[in-house]
């Protein structure tokens, strides 16, 4: 079975079981629009990144993709969430009763933080800056630079421990 049999499978399975795989995320994850969300992202994947290797169960490849997709999702709004609440307590820093020496130190570990995150090795810095700031999970920044997800892990720790040993904020 060719590459491109194995994706036409893929995707008239995909067709063909979609009701039951949007029911799949909904009995998991609950939400109707976020199941329709989640199989409409699956798909999307599909069709421009067909899979390299012959899927022998597509069904079950599709629930597991589509399951890894919804969970990726769930923890990017938690993330999300987690740093718009923290931005809450962040605060004001144009309040009037703010002095110029708060400022001034917040501004200063800022740019110490930069400079640390700019003497990373390109890569560290790729991964890290893709992954922090910008919120991609491990998987698509793996896929998006042509390297294995345990590279991206490794990368990234290896940024972590180079910020938290240099970046001395207290």
């Amino acid at each position: 079975m060719s590459s491109i049999s194995s994706h036409s499978v893929l995707i008239v399975t995909l067709a063909y079981h979609y009701k039951d795989l949007v029911d799949y995320v909904r009995h998991y994850f609950g939400d109707r629009h976020f199941a329709y969300e989640v199989v409409h992202d699956v798909c999307l994947q599909l069709i421009e990144h067909p899979p390299e290797k012959v899927i022998h169960t597509p069904l079950a490849f599709l629930r597991r993709a589509i399951k890894n997709r919804a969970i990726d999702l769930c923890r990017n709004d938690e993330r999300q969430r987690r740093y718009i609440n923290s931005v809450a307590e962040i605060p004001d820093i144009h309040a009037h009763d703010t002095d110029g020496a708060a400022i001034l130190d917040f501004t200063q570990r800022l740019e110490a933080l930069k400079r640390i995150i700019e003497s990373l090795p390109p890569r560290q810095q790729q991964v890290f800056l893709l992954h922090r700031l910008h919120g991609m999970p491990q998987l698509e920044i793996a896929q998006e630079l042509g390297i294995s997800r345990n590279m991206v892990t490794q990368h990234f720790s290896r940024a972590m421990a180079t910020i938290q040993r240099t970046w001395h904020w207290e």
